[in-house]
Parts: C-alpha cells; sequence; structure tokens
C-alpha cells in the first residue's frame, strides 16, 4: 500500500518520518560504499531516536515514498 502512505498517517507519524530523515541526511555514512553508506545512516537514526534498527528503516522508507507520492500528486504535503 505505498500509494496509501501519507493519506492515512497522522501529522505526528509525518512528523517522525520527518525528523527521522533529517537525522539520516545529517549523519555520517560511508562515502565510498553506497550500501554500507545508507546502513550506517539508519544505524544513526536508530541510535539517536533509540529505535531498533528495523523501526528506523522503516521511518526513512515511509518519509521517501511519502515525497514520492507527493510529487506524483498522489497525496497532499
Amino acid at each position: 500500500m505505498p500509494e496509501l502512505r501519507g493519506v492515512q498517517a497522522t501529522d505526528d507519524v509525518k512528523a517522525e518520518w520527518t525528523r527521522a530523515y533529517e537525522i539520516y541526511l545529517s549523519a555520517p555514512g560511508d562515502r565510498y560504499d553506497k550500501k554500507n553508506d545508507r546502513t550506517a545512516r539508519i544505524d544513526s537514526v536508530a541510535k539517536e531516536l533509540q529505535l531498533t534498527r528495523k523501526q528506523a528503516k522503516r521511518r526513512v522508507r515511509n518519509y521517501e515514498a511519502w515525497q514520492r507520492n507527493i510529487s506524483k500528486k498522489l497525496v497532499s504535503p
């Protein structure tokens, strides 16, 4: 149901996704290895927000899907 990402979510949930993504962008990663870069950044999000790695990964992924759906005009920001 990725096309409903951002339609069903409440403002609190969207704020949490946004916070997780901001941490993700500011986190240091591995600039030489794309896969390790994402893994390291998600680990930083998990550590900062005191979540499991899986929860942090889900929040980042949901934010990215939400932004894609905004650009496709499927949902409103």
